[in-house]
């Protein structure tokens, strides 16, 4: 029988305080640093693949990307005179510090409450997680309260052990196919039915910048027209 959505709930706060041990474990002296600076300023989250990976990868995975939110428009640049950034289209700030890439942005920058997805005049944060695209980044950690912010898509996805979509209003859908079977083959794991169709759906009208989107997001092509072609012929076979 599958577990209850309220009972994985339970024990993922129970983990709060080993998240929190885990995460300053496998981080450097400086990003320690930089983290504690911003934790006296405003209020900081976690999000995305470590909170993810942590749950999947039976919270033994290294990381060098630390995806960030923080709640005040804080001027990073002049807070930390020598740093290594850019800024992108987005107003968030790709961050360079020793081996890690800190990804940092402004609560009420993000692209969904930007785009007419959510327009919250409060309560922010708990909103957050049903903006996301995929289902296994809607929750987000508190670095000042050292506890979980848990979107019920979340929960499914670490009941079910499938990849699915939480809103598929996206600027950039030609990622989510690629990230959609690269997620897939990382985390072994099965796609559901709603991504299925957003790929069939989308798949044909991005195939001009598969290929391109990767070398901007991975630096890379991991995957080619071809081998995506040859994912997506399998993916309708299996869907019939």
């Amino acid at each position: 029988m599958a577990k209850k959505l309220i009972d994985i709930e339970k024990d993922i706060h129970k983990k709060s305080l080993s998240f929190n041990d885990y995460f300053y474990a496998n981080i450097s002296v400086d990003v320690i640093s930089f983290i504690d600076t911003l934790l006296k300023q405003t209020e900081v989250f976690i999000f995305s693949g470590i909170i993810r990976d942590y749950f999947v990868n039976s919270e033994s995975k290294k990381f060098r990307d630390i995806d960030i939110i923080i709640e005040e428009n804080l001027r990073i640049e002049e807070m930390f005179v020598n740093i290594n950034y850019q800024k992108n289209s987005f107003g968030g700030y790709k961050i360079q510090i020793d081996n890690f890439t800190i990804d940092l942005w402004v609560i009420k920058k993000t692209w969904a409450l930007n785009n007419g997805q959510l327009k919250f005049e409060f309560d922010f944060i708990n909103q957050l997680p049903k903006t996301t695209f995929f289902n296994f980044s809607s929750v987000l950690y508190s670095l000042n309260d050292k506890k979980f912010i848990i979107g019920v898509d979340f929960l499914r996805f670490i009941r079910d052990k499938k990849i699915e979509i939480v809103s598929d209003k996206n600027p950039l859908p030609e990622l989510c196919i690629v990230n959609s079977f690269y997620y897939q083959d990382k985390l072994k794991l099965k796609l559901g039915d709603k991504l299925k169709n957003y790929i069939k759906n989308n798949f044909h009208s991005q195939l001009d910048r598969l290929e391109s989107v990767q070398l901007k997001h991975f630096k890379e092509i991991k995957y080619t027209s071809d081998t995506l072609k040859s994912r997506y012929d399998k993916l309708t076979e299996v869907s019939r």
